[in-house]
């Protein structure tokens, strides 16, 4: 079994696996939530500290230029992020 990570063993991710298995849907849906708020509080903490200055729709705009394809961000948003610099 090819790891993960390159940091985890074998053994390591075959308790992960196991464990994950015995999480009911429920759990599996509520960690992929939590991973997910995780991640965009990882994403905006980085654009706080890149762009000190930036207010809240800057910094908005800037999380939605990376999270989502140009084409979406034009088509649902209506501004072009590669134009702006995002």
């Amino acid at each position: 079994m090819k790891p993960f990570s390159p940091d985890t063993t074998p053994d390591a991710q075959r308790m992960q696996i196991e464990l994950m298995r015995r999480l009911s849907p429920a759990q599996k849906l509520s960690l992929a939530f939590a991973l997910t708020d995780t991640m965009r509080g990882l994403i905006r903490a980085d654009l706080q500290q890149r762009f000190p200055y930036a207010d809240a729709t800057e910094i908005r705009r800037r999380f939605i230029a990376r999270v989502l394809p140009r084409e979406d961000v034009i088509r649902a948003y209506g501004f072009d992020p590669q134009a702006e610099g995002y």
